[in-house]
């Protein structure tokens, strides 16, 4: 029934995930959910179809991308849907993501996860646990995230999970604000700059319109022009595409890490 989500959920855009001889757990939140060969075998079908943005109609940007000449080299990434994480979930993932690699996000991610988190469940030994909420990840020392891989960004999670846990952030209030309001207050959190409050958005707040630029992205804006910076680059994209920039951003993420075989 959800067949071709490999792609997706090894895209890089959420590192919450967990795979074992074909088996993945996906953790969201508090919601868990076990995916084999296509099918979920464990999780609620309600919140998984939220999770994959299954209610969304990719048709017409799908087809504008087939349709652009400078677009249309993407369409074999065309089955990708973007995630709708929890913003908790966004918000320590990608405070994680500054000068890091894929690989070491996703081992940081279940690391805190299964030292300082709630377990969710377990289909055949493979386990999920939710992050350590705000005010349990307040409570830790630099030292213990440190030896997690958080490395030098251990004092931002802690900072943010403090400003969470005392008030002065409200996870849900970006929400109800538009683009540029929402990404003063997310770069309120320690750790945030304009590239990281831009995945927070798209991915932990649906804000389509947000277009990350990271060293990926930045060689496939080749396509369409020069550009004196990486803010132009954003806005260019923002700009041409929409409520679909943030799709069209994770088509030439993808793009571009496939032709350098990562």
């Amino acid at each position: 029934m959800f067949s071709d989500l490999q792609m997706t959920i090894e895209s890089g855009q959420f590192h919450h995930w967990e795979k074992k001889d074909g088996l993945y757990a996906l953790v969201n939140g508090k919601e868990a959910f076990f995916l084999m060969d296509g099918e979920l075998i464990k999780g609620d079908e309600d919140d998984f179809l939220r999770f994959i943005d299954g209610h969304r109609d990719y048709d017409k940007v799908r087809k504008m991308v087939e349709a652009s000449e400078d677009l249309k080299d993407l369409a074999p990434y065309l089955s990708l849907r973007i995630l709708r994480q929890r913003p908790w979930e966004a918000i320590v993932s990608y405070i994680l993501s500054a000068n890091n690699n894929l690989l070491r996000i996703r081992r940081s991610v279940l690391d805190l996860s299964k030292t300082y988190g709630t377990f969710l469940g377990s289909v055949d030994e493979l386990c999920a646990y939710d992050l350590p909420a705000p005010h349990v990840l307040a409570t830790r020392s630099k030292e213990d995230l440190r030896a997690l891989g958080a490395g030098y960004r251990d004092r931002y999670l802690i900072g943010a999970a403090t400003m969470v846990a005392e008030g002065d952030f409200d996870l849900e209030a970006p929400f109800a604000m538009d683009y540029d309001e929402a990404k003063k207050y997310v770069m309120k959190l320690p750790g945030v700059g304009p590239k990281v409050a831009d995945c927070i958005l798209l991915f932990g707040y649906g804000k389509g319109d947000a277009f990350p630029v990271d060293t990926w992205v930045e060689k496939s804006m080749a396509r369409f022009g020069n550009f004196s910076s990486r803010k132009a680059m954003s806005r260019y994209g923002m700009e041409r595409f929409g409520d679909d920039a943030g799709y069209i951003q994770q088509l030439l993420f993808l793009s571009e890490r496939e032709k350098r075989n990562l």
